[in-house]
């Protein structure tokens, strides 16, 4: 390693241990994709992309990818080599470029690099210098360095070997001093200015004054108030105050206690073993004066004597302890006394009388085969908000809204808000709190949600609270002053109202490259507004970035295709590949969160104009229209022409065969045809065929060679002929006949079957009945009687 580098990672080690959890540091080089590791000058373009100039190309950085232009040969510019010694930004946009002694202009439209004459390239080394000058010239030390500050207050420097970016990170949270660490449980504020943090681990209990975060003691079990470190021996899970003051905690396992305060730091303590369940998870108070207990392992339970010296607790009579055994959280509404039990296997609705026997309990839980039903049975908290929507929070289904005012209606109906559906960034919600304005606070795993009354969400995690914290499922408590009480699993911090809502960076959403069919990629498309596809170009990828250099891994983006107004949610992914487009015109509209989970307003539409083939346009849909109509006539005609034929062939067969019937009439045939009638010219083979067949009806011996020899042509040109004339070959006209003469002889005379076949020409009379009943439909026998 060099002089420079080493003092360059001096120099960052010692800025680190300087602004140790106030700024981050990163470091790119070759292996990062900067094209080579001597950077000469950077800049920020007005669309916001970061530019490099270095000895191998004109580098553009998108917060993702790093791309290098390059003149290519043969395209007219006359850059002799890459070695890029300075670059500036002009008025308009474009990068002024110095490469070794000479100046070009990169247009940043069309991403081509641009010859400058010898009076431009003159005014083009002021503008350099000036810009140089002004913007980007910093000394620290003895070194030089390359130094810009983006829109964001990153601070970019071209080191020893690459560049550097300099993040400022804001202090957020202030860890409240909790020793040993433990996962806290319980976050309460009494009505005397005091909180209370209850830790499950060592089971202690601290008080703390509101007014300074100053601790006032530990919760001994002797009731006092210790200054030194002391346990309470029992972990408190839950916390409550009711009307008359007294202050209650609940335990797993050790039960109920009951807290009078005696004197200001002082506590008489009792305690409640004998309850249906040691387990209490959660305690509230009705309008009757009951105390209501959530037990994990023993359903929910009460007790009409709070204040009495041995209280009695009993479970409802109607309560289904069977199906919801372990609950988590009691909600109370104050409007409807309308009592919601969170449980592991459901929500459990019960409307609270006078009576707690006489209680009906009504439990809803997830319904393979209803959609409206909870996301998941496992349900953990239950919030009103200030419009008096109630939503309950699950394990691993995120939040279910019921809808509709009556609680009691069965079954419940839910709307969800969950990953899946992109209202929330993870489906598992630990306690929900109401805030100011109608929106509401989510405590996940690993980060907090902000939501507000129109559903948009703000994601605080690890990059805000500079930490990776995982959270407890004890609410959290709002303290004054706008400040924020957090539980977590080794302790607990405190945030404000002002630090969670503080503005976040709003990136730019640009267009960085496209890529046709597999095609080159085209980096000039970021001031496009139009995309023409030809004809053979159908499927297309896009590509765009939000530009953030703070955190770009942070930024979710989702696009859609006008004027469909469903929205492809495609992830940390800034591409979309678009297949197989038809022809026509298409509106693609994009957008993207910033580093904190919000959907922004930065919409960046392009208009895709995919061309048509000759095959696709209006003209050449009309010809193949044409073309299908004239297939379909020409088919059409050529059926009804067969059809026709196929009749006349039919009447002609009819014609001569009718004449058959009256013995004699091949006399008349053969001097007066059918077509001699009809004023038709008589053919005269078909007289001799005709005449042949009358005079041979009952030769059984006669072929259709004598057939031929008669009518004086050959075997296939009778066959020809009798097909072209009467569709059908020699032998079916033989056997036509035949039939037909046959059913003249059935109806008109006493012969039997057998007789009538041997007039025929039959030589079998089963074979006669056979052909028969093919040509007629009837048996001979059912003929003859049925005439």
């Amino acid at each position: 390693m060099n002089m420079r580098a080493c003092l360059f990672c001096l120099m960052v080690c010692l800025g680190r241990l300087a602004v140790w959890g106030q700024s981050h540091v990163s470091f790119y080089d070759e292996e990062d994709g900067l094209p080579h590791g001597h950077v000469t000058q950077l800049l920020q373009d007005q669309q916001g992309f970061m530019w490099f100039a270095t000895w191998n190309g004109l580098c553009r950085y998108d917060g993702y990818e790093f791309h290098t232009f390059k003149p290519a040969v043969g395209d007219g510019c006359q850059m002799l080599t890459d070695r890029f010694r300075d670059i500036a930004l002009r008025p308009d946009g474009h990068i002024i470029c110095r490469v070794d002694d000479d100046y070009f202009l990169f247009d940043t439209h069309t991403y081509q690099f641009c010859n400058l004459t010898a009076e431009q390239q003159q005014q083009a080394a002021k503008d350099i210098a000036r810009y140089r000058k002004s913007k980007s010239l910093k000394s620290e030390g003895t070194l030089t360095f390359f130094s810009y500050t983006d829109l964001q207050g990153n601070l970019w420097k071209a080191v020893a070997n690459g560049v550097s970016k300099e993040t400022p990170v804001i202090p957020s949270t202030e860890r409240l001093d909790i020793q040993p660490e433990a996962e806290v449980k319980c976050l309460f504020a009494d009505s005397k200015q005091r909180y209370w943090v209850t830790t499950k681990n060592d089971a202690s209990v601290r008080v703390y004054a509101a007014s300074d975060d100053r601790l006032l003691g530990y919760l001994g079990t002797d009731g006092q108030l210790h200054q030194g470190y002391t346990r309470f021996e029992a972990p408190v899970y839950c916390m409550h105050e009711s009307a008359d003051g007294t202050l209650w905690m609940g335990s797993k396992p050790s039960g109920l206690f009951r807290l009078h305060e005696m004197e200001a730091g002082k506590f008489k303590i009792d305690h409640f073993a004998d309850i249906p369940n040691s387990n209490v998870y959660h305690i509230a108070e009705d309008r009757w004066g009951r105390l209501w207990l959530a037990t994990l392992g023993g359903g929910i339970c009460y007790t009409i004597d709070p204040r009495g010296e041995h209280p009695r607790f009993l479970v409802p009579k109607c309560y289904p302890t069977d199906a919801a055994q372990r609950v988590r959280y009691l909600f109370l509404t104050q409007d409807s006394d309308i009592l919601l039990a969170a449980a592991t296997d459901g929500l459990v609705v019960a409307q609270l009388e006078a009576n707690a026997q006489n209680i009906r309990f009504h439990r809803h839980s997830r319904e393979s085969n209803r959609a409206e039903s909870l996301s998941s049975g496992a349900t953990m908290d239950v919030m009103q908000d200030a419009s008096g929507r109630i939503f309950v929070s699950t394990e691993s289904g995120g939040i279910n809204r019921v809808k509709g005012a009556n609680l009691l209606t069965e079954p419940l109906s839910f709307e969800h808000y969950t990953a899946d559906g992109h209202q929330l960034p993870s489906d598992v919600v630990l306690s929900l709190t109401p805030m100011e304005r109608g929106g509401m606070m989510v405590v996940s795993n690993h980060l907090v949600v902000l939501i507000d009354s129109m559903g948009h969400y703000r994601q605080l995690d690890a990059r805000y609270f500079n930490a990776d914290y995982r959270f407890s499922d004890a609410h959290p408590l709002p303290l004054s002053g706008g400040r924020w009480l957090f539980g977590l699993k080794d302790g607990a911090f405190i945030t404000s109202i002002k630090q969670m809502y503080r503005k976040t960076y709003q990136p730019k959403l640009v267009l960085t490259g496209v890529s046709i069919q597999g095609g080159a990629d085209n980096w000039a498309v970021t001031n496009a507004d139009t995309l023409v596809l030809k004809p053979s170009e159908r499927s297309v990828t896009i590509r765009f970035a939000a530009l953030d250099y703070s955190a770009p891994e942070r930024i979710l983006y989702a696009f859609r295709l006008l004027p469909n107004e469903k929205w492809n949610y495609i992830g940390h992914d800034h591409s979309a590949t678009l297949l197989d487009l038809v022809p026509g015109t298409y509106q693609m509209e994009i957008c993207s969160t910033n580093a904190d989970g919000e959907w922004l307003q930065n919409h960046r539409t392009l208009t895709l104009i995919v061309q048509p083939t000759f095959w696709e346009s209006v003209w050449g849909r009309l010809l193949i229209a044409l073309l299908i109509a004239g297939t379909l006539a020409i088919i059409a005609y050529t059926l009804l022409y067969i059809k026709r034929i196929k009749r006349k062939q039919r009447e002609t067969l009819e014609k001569y065969l009718a004449l058959i019937e009256v013995s004699g009439e091949y006399l008349k045939v053969r001097s007066e045809g059918p077509e001699e009638r009809e004023g038709k010219e008589v053919d005269p083979m078909l007289q001799r065929v005709m005449q042949f067949v009358e005079e041979n009806l009952s030769n059984s011996d006669a072929s259709v060679g004598d057939m031929a020899a008669v009518a004086a042509t050959s075997r296939s040109g009778l066959q020809r002929k009798l097909k072209q004339a009467m569709g059908i070959t020699p032998q079916d006209l033989l056997r036509e006949a035949r039939i037909k003469k046959a059913r003249q002889l059935l109806r008109q005379s006493d012969k039997t079957v057998a007789e009538v076949a041997y007039a025929c020409g039959f030589t079998d009379p089963k074979y006669f009945s056979r052909c028969f009943k093919q040509s007629v439909g009837q048996s001979p026998t059912d003929y003859k009687n049925a005439s």
